[in-house]
């Protein structure tokens, strides 16, 4: 697999990794066989999903707008509301999810293959993941391997909401150690985590030595959500030692303060 050659995470995947929220962000709709929608909505999301590379919104001139006073907004739910209505691939992303019709379900399939966007490609993968369909084993493993490392994250983040961690897990933990992106290595143990096996958390401590200070935070604050007892230590311990960055010392704190409990009850 060759690293891309544009930068080394799209717009997609550095909101996603800013936000740095659960594993997944957001888990998609269970679809309902059978359940036809007006067709209108489905040509519209697909004409969306087709065209949003050409959407381009310039920020250089927002200041005494509505734009720029969502720019300004710093609290979580403010950074929420900035991703959503900056980047067009958010509430795309929930509409795929939303979104029951069969036709539309089959359309998901081609998106998820060939659609030019890596976004849309992307959001198209957790959604057809969220059918729960052994079938679509093949999609999934094909998008593991693309170039494109925000195809290859949607695939991760489709692994964990599939609902078959028998299959899933050889595929996530061969991502967490062969992957040439460091944050989807990351990513990929923390989902290696979620579905029960402990070979991802170990992972995720080995990331705890990693010179990047991304790679440390990041793995830092999913520890702090799938972690033991014991892993409260660890990070106690590396608080003190860790004098390069702050973001990875916060991440640290927010890390062991929701361990804090499972060290109690040992």
């Amino acid at each position: 697999m060759r690293r891309s050659s544009g930068s080394i995470l799209p717009a997609l995947l550095a909101a996603a990794l800013a936000a740095c929220g659960e594993v997944p962000v957001r888990a998609p709709v269970e679809p309902s066989a059978g359940e036809k929608l007006d067709p209108q909505i489905t040509a519209t999301l697909v004409r969306l999903a087709e065209d949003r590379g050409r959407f381009k919104r310039d920020l250089s001139s927002s200041a005494g707008t509505p734009v720029g006073d969502l720019l300004l907004l710093g609290s979580p739910i403010g950074y929420n509301l900035r991703n959503r209505f900056l980047d067009l691939g958010l509430p795309l992303a929930e509409a795929f999810s939303a979104n029951t019709d069969p036709v539309f379900r089959q359309q998901l399939i081609e998106m998820a293959r060939w659609d030019k966007g890596s976004e849309s490609r992307a959001s198209a993968l957790i959604s057809l993941a969220g059918g729960h369909d052994r079938a679509h084993l093949g999609v999934l493993n094909e998008a593991l391997v693309h170039l494109d490392p925000a195809v290859r994250f949607g695939a991760l983040e489709a692994l964990v909401v599939w609902g078959h961690p028998r299959e899933a897990m050889p595929l996530l933990a061969a991502a967490s150690e062969r992957d040439t992106e460091p944050l989807l290595r990351v990513y990929a143990a923390a989902g290696l985590a979620r579905l029960g096996d402990p070979a991802g958390l170990h992972r995720l401590r080995q990331f705890l030595d990693d010179p990047s200070w991304l790679v440390k935070a990041m793995a830092a604050k999913y520890i702090g959500d799938l972690g033991t007892a014991e892993d409260y230590d660890i990070l106690l311990n590396r608080l003190d030692a860790e004098v390069s960055n702050d973001f990875v010392v916060a991440e640290y704190c927010v890390a062991a303060l929701k361990l804090y409990p499972k060290k109690e009850k040992r």
